[in-house]
């Protein structure tokens, strides 16, 4: 059974396919932004994602100390302008 601060990996999906940048907030209270999707990995199965940013590092994030996932209000702007 999925705790209850455990991030569920369907929404992670979604937020890819938006093509909007989103943060994932950890338990530890780190971040990690995305800013496109060439940014973020999920394998088949398992319970992690990777992201990677500008200066190459790569983040291994477990689904279960991730708590949250946030859009910049921005990014939601600029999206749904562009789709009138």
């Amino acid at each position: 059974m999925q705790g209850a601060a455990e991030m569920d990996r369907s929404r992670i999906e979604a937020a890819i396919e938006r093509s909007v940048p989103f943060t994932l907030q950890m338990a530890d209270g780190k971040e990690s932004y995305v800013p496109h999707r060439d940014y973020i990995s999920l394998p088949p199965s398992g319970a992690f994602v990777v992201v990677y940013d500008n200066q190459e590092h790569v983040f291994v994030l477990s689904l279960l100390t991730m708590t949250g996932l946030t859009y910049p209000s921005e990014a939601l702007d600029s999206k749904s302008a562009s789709s009138k």
